[in-house]
C-alpha cells in the first residue's frame, strides 16, 4: 500500500506549478513552532513528533512541538491562523479541524486562514473496548448494545471531531444507540476506558494498549486487515457500511494563509522524503498510522473536497452541535 502511495506522489509533484517546484531553497535561521491543537500523548501528537524530529535535522533548526488543547482544536488553530506567515508557525491538524467541526459548530478561527502544506498521514480507524465489559469481539459487543440501549459511552477528543462523528456513524450503521462522552483531549479517556467508566474508543493511539492486553481493539476500517493486529476484523467484513469517511481521515501541515511559496516547496519536499524513509513508515504503523504524503497543491484539493463531503455527511446524519 505504501508502495502504492509513493508512486502516486510522483504523479503529485509532476502537477505542481513550476513557480512552486522551482525554489526549495529556503533556510530557516531560527526555532520553528510546530503547533498540536490537542494534548500530549495523542494521535496527533504523536505524528507531529515523529516529522519534527527529522525536520529538525534537514532544515538546520529545532522544530518544537506546543501542544495547545481546547474547544476540540480551536485553541491550536487560532493561534496558527493569526500568526505571522514566515514560516515559522504551523499547526499539525486533523480532518475534523480543517473539515469537520467549522461545519458543525461555532469555532474560534476561520478555516480558511489555513493553507494546505502537505499531507503527513492517515489514520487507521480502530474500535476499542474496555477490558471491564464481557464482550471480546465486535459482534459480542453489537449483541449487548442491542440489549441495553443507551448504556454503553464512547469516548472522544470532543465535539465535531472525527472521533466523535466515527461514534454517530458507527452506531447507525450498527443498529446501536451509544452516548458520547467528549473529552478535552482523547489521552484524558484512558483511565475512563481502563475502569470502564467509558466501553469505547475509535483513536489509534489506543493501539499500544491493546497490543499490551490492557484493552481490546476489536474492529478496524480499511481495504484490508491492519498488520499489527491480524485477528482484527474489518469494518466491511462484519458487515458494515462506514460510508467511505474514513478514506478521507488524514494528519496536515498547515500554515497561516500567505505562507511565501519558497517556504511551502521546501516543507512540501521535506515532508515527502521523511514519509518515505522505511522507519518512519514502520513507527506510524505501529500507532495505526500510513505515512502518506500529498503536496501542497495536492493536499489543497483534497481538503476542499473534503469540506463539502463533511459538510453533507453532517446534514444526512442531522448532526447539530450546537
Amino acid at each position: 500500500m505504501i508502495g502504492r502511495r509513493s508512486a502516486t506522489l510522483g504523479s503529485f509533484a509532476a502537477m505542481m506549478p513550476r513557480a512552486l517546484r522551482a525554489d526549495s531553497s529556503w533556510k530557516p535561521n531560527r526555532p520553528i513552532r510546530l503547533v498540536v491543537p490537542y494534548g500530549p500523548g495523542g494521535s496527533a501528537d504523536q505524528v507531529a513528533r515523529f516529522y519534527a524530529e527529522r525536520l529538525s535535522g534537514v532544515l538546520g533548526q529545532q522544530v518544537i512541538v506546543e501542544d495547545k488543547p481546547g474547544a476540540s482544536g480551536g485553541v491550536g488553530a487560532q493561534m496558527v491562523s493569526t500568526s505571522t506567515p514566515d514560516g515559522y508557525t504551523f499547526l499539525l491538524a486533523p480532518t475534523a479541524v480543517i473539515a469537520i467541526t467549522p461545519a458543525a459548530r461555532k469555532v474560534p478561527y476561520n478555516p480558511d486562514d489555513l493553507m494546505a502544506v502537505a499531507r503527513l498521514s492517515t489514520p487507521i480507524l480502530t474500535v476499542t473496548i474496555t477490558n471491564e465489559l464481557g464482550a471480546a469481539t465486535w459482534p459480542a459487543f453489537v449483541v449487548l448494545a442491542k440489549a441495553n440501549p443507551g448504556k454503553y459511552w464512547y469516548g472522544s477528543s470532543g465535539l465535531g471531531t472525527i472521533t466523535h462523528l466515527t461514534g454517530e456513524v458507527l452506531s447507525r450503521a450498527a443498529g446501536i444507540q451509544m452516548q458520547h462522552a467528549p473529552y478535552k483531549t482523547i489521552v484524558d479517556a484512558t483511565s475512563d476506558l481502563f475502569t470502564g467508566r467509558i466501553q469505547m474508543v475509535f483513536d489509534p493511539s489506543f493501539v499500544p494498549y491493546a497490543k499490551a492486553g490492557k484493552a481490546r481493539t476489536v474492529l478496524t476500517d480499511g481495504p484490508t486487515r491492519y498488520s499489527e493486529l491480524p485477528n482484527v476484523p474489518t469494518a466491511r467484513e462484519v458487515g458494515l457500511d462506514l460510508k467511505g469517511f474514513r478514506d478521507r481521515s488524514w494528519f496536515g501541515l498547515f500554515a497561516p494563509r500567505g505562507l511565501p511559496p519558497e517556504i511551502v516547496t521546501r516543507l512540501s519536499d521535506e515532508t515527502g522524503r521523511i514519509a518515505a524513509q522505511p522507519d518512519i513508515q514502520q513507527r506510524l504503523l505501529a500507532v495505526a498510522q500510513y505515512a502518506q504524503h500529498q503536496s501542497a497543491t495536492a493536499f489543497a484539493q483534497q481538503v476542499a473536497s473534503d469540506k463539502s463531503f463533511f459538510a453533507a455527511l453532517l446534514k444526512e446524519l442531522d448532526i447539530r452541535l450546537e
